[in-house]
């Protein structure tokens, strides 16, 4: 792809406290929590629709730490005036669903993550190859974030929101947007056309991982599928300082088979996530949610809350 730029970072601050697992993630999601001694992570305090009641949960997308050993002393040592806490375990967490289900009561697959091994050699598919030939690639940027890229940002943002009929929590103001570029571990991939911003894919490098952390993309951009050439070149540019680049999953009615079809195209290599839980409070929980969720739904009285 001849008109393909990509910049690289020449002082990439690699540490232990970058992308989810930085304090400054959990600090632009704008959330009220509470920290974890012994793995240096954080949960979120949520309030409970309809009860004066709280529980805990891990920050989206996924749960992250420095300290996996200390996970089951924090869970442990968590208090019962929350019901429940729950989380999404890292598909590179160093822990088995055995080891995590010696913590959690409740721990289940949940969604396989699509994860890109830039040491072995590309396994592209046939669709997505004849893409990216025909694409007309427009000029792509990767490195971190610029100073000027938030306002362009939050605009694809808001369209992504309109398209896609976001309610929930990842509906995103610009401020947590523009906080999300600051993140220590962010880096960017962009599509333009002349001035144009087509496309921003951010993404959280940290430990040896990329994770694909939000996609937004002009109407043009959709048009254009810069989605090809803007995956393409974020395999060039992490090859250099990551061994993993982690796509993300496909929940079940997320958008069709298309978000599947993408990320299942770069790869055919897989990680599993977890749902755990754990009730704290027996007798809340009971009042909250007298019966189970039919389809399993944890915590039950959240069941639908949050859509995919």
């Amino acid at each position: 792809m001849k008109t393909l730029i990509v910049k690289q970072s020449m002082s990439l601050p690699l540490n232990d406290t970058m992308g989810y697992s930085s304090p400054h993630y959990f600090a632009a999601l704008g959330e009220s929590g509470v920290p974890l001694g012994q793995t240096g992570g954080s949960l979120i305090t949520r309030s409970i629709s309809g009860s004066n009641q709280t529980d805990l949960a891990g920050i989206w997308p996924l749960f992250t730490c420095q300290n996996w050993a200390g996970l089951a002393a924090d869970i442990d040592a968590l208090k019962t005036d929350h019901v429940t806490v729950t989380l999404v375990s890292d598909p590179f967490a160093p822990l088995s669903q055995a080891d995590l289900g010696a913590i959690f009561p409740i721990c289940r697959p949940l969604h396989d993550h699509w994860v890109i091994d830039l040491l072995a050699p590309p396994s592209l598919s046939k669709h997505h190859r004849r893409e990216l030939r025909k694409v007309l690639p427009p000029q792509i940027v990767a490195g971190p974030p610029p100073s000027d890229l938030a306002i362009g940002w939050a605009q694809l943002y808001a369209h992504l929101v309109s398209k896609k009929n976001i309610q929930d929590s990842r509906a995103f103001s610009a401020q947590a947007l523009a906080a999300q570029l600051a993140v220590p571990g962010a880096q960017v991939v962009t599509a333009w056309q002349g001035s144009t911003l087509l496309g921003v894919d951010l993404y959280y490098l940290d430990r040896g991982v990329a994770y694909a952390h939000l996609s937004a993309y002009s109407p043009s951009g959709y048009e254009a599928s810069v989605s090809y050439p803007m995956m393409a070149a974020a395999m060039d540019y992490f090859a250099t300082m990551a061994q993993f680049i982690d796509l993300g999953g496909a929940p079940a009615g997320s958008a069709g088979p298309g978000i599947a079809r993408f990320k299942a195209g770069w790869t055919s290599q897989t990680r599993k996530t977890f749902l755990c839980g754990k009730v704290l409070n027996p007798k809340a929980y009971r009042q909250l949610a007298p019966a189970a969720d039919p389809d399993g739904w944890f915590p039950a009285y959240r069941a639908g809350e949050f859509k995919t």
